[in-house]
């Protein structure tokens, strides 16, 4: 089994060093061949670790020069992803985390790109490797599923980001614009954003369970830049959970039981949560005013309940009566009735 990774990675390494050379003598495009170089170099078979600063560095310079440069490094890291030569776990791992820095960090013509803004739900299949398996030996199967689930993670990201109208990465400056706006934000769009927000969250939380694979350098580097996006994740629900802290007293019953299951979902996170950030990234005045918001939600749900069953008991009480005086008097007036009267209509009944 050694002997023949060691020989399917060489091979590999070939098929890599081959491409390498292509772009490198490309007569085509030199911005499309010094971008695949870059990808090429980012995601290399033959190192486990993850890409280095300077090669992302690098595609984030190419992609800032134009639209057309832009475009081209999301097709190559996507390229990259998909078509490898043999399904290697450490490739797909080095893309994904390439193209995560893309999102995080790229340029304004980089995020506008209309692969990353799909009109439809399934506009993010670009990052579907549901089937992606490198077979190779166990642990290589053990990285393919982080490799799934890393996929996983940031088609929420970025589906999450398209409810939201901006990047769950972006800059402090458009994040506080858009904070300054919330205030005149409907109950309805605050739920929906909140609910895609935990929905992300829960998405950290199915996290392979193989949590070993963090001393892996790859993986590790994975896990930061997830925990990263994760505290970012918290800011953006603190800002709308205090927001909706203003206004529980105007929400209606069937709006409490909804946003009253959203934060349970939210509760039922925290300690997986803890298991994969070892209590780095807790922040407790988050989970402090998620408390807070659910305590105040039970209360009114609780009075709103106990508002809408008085008036049915009242009314209860009233038809109760009313019958009650309607039998009474239709007794007295059978006790009233004589035995020839009675003996007359059974008889002119039969």
């Amino acid at each position: 089994m050694g002997q023949s990774k060691k020989l399917k990675n060489l091979r590999s390494i070939c098929k890599d060093k081959a491409k390498l050379i292509k772009a490198t003598f490309s007569i085509t495009n030199r911005t499309t061949s010094s971008i695949q170089i870059a990808v090429l170099r980012a995601t290399t078979r033959s190192t486990q670790s993850p890409p280095h600063d300077h090669h992302i560095s690098t595609l984030l310079s190419l992609s800032k020069a134009t639209r057309h440069s832009a475009s081209a490094c999301i097709s190559a890291i996507i390229h990259r992803l998909h078509h490898h030569h043999q399904q290697n776990a450490y490739v797909a791992l080095k893309s994904l985390i390439t193209l995560h820095y893309m999102i995080t960090g790229g340029s304004f013509s980089l995020k506008e790109q209309p692969i990353l803004h799909p009109k439809s739900a399934t506009g993010f299949d670009f990052l579907n490797i549901s089937r992606f398996v490198d077979n190779t030996d166990m642990q290589s199967r053990e990285f393919s599923l982080w490799a799934q689930w890393y996929a996983c993670f940031l088609k929420s990201n970025l589906s999450t980001s398209t409810i939201l109208g901006y990047f769950l990465s972006s800059s402090k400056i458009e994040i506080e614009k858009k904070k300054e706006n919330l205030k005149f934000s409907l109950y309805m769009d605050l739920f929906k954003e909140i609910e895609a927000l935990v929905l992300t969250i829960e998405e950290i939380c199915r996290a392979p369970s193989s949590l070993y694979c963090q001393t892996n350098d790859i993986v590790y580097e994975v896990m930061r830049l997830v925990g990263e996006d994760y505290r970012t994740t918290q800011y953006h629900l603190i800002n709308r959970l205090a927001e909706l802290n203003e206004r529980l007293h105007s929400l209606r019953t069937n709006e409490l039981t909804g946003l009253i299951r959203c934060l349970e979902r939210l509760e039922g996170c925290k300690g997986r949560l803890t298991e994969l950030f070892m209590n780095r990234k807790r922040n407790e005045s988050f989970w402090e005013l998620e408390s807070e918001v659910m305590t105040k939600l039970m209360r009114l749900k609780k009075d709103a309940e106990m508002k809408s069953v008085s008036p049915k008991m009242i009314e209860y009480d009233s038809e109760l009566t009313r019958l009650n005086k309607q039998l009474s008097a239709e007794s007295r007036h059978l006790r009233l009735l004589t035995y020839g009267e009675a003996n007359c209509w059974l008889t002119l009944t039969r």
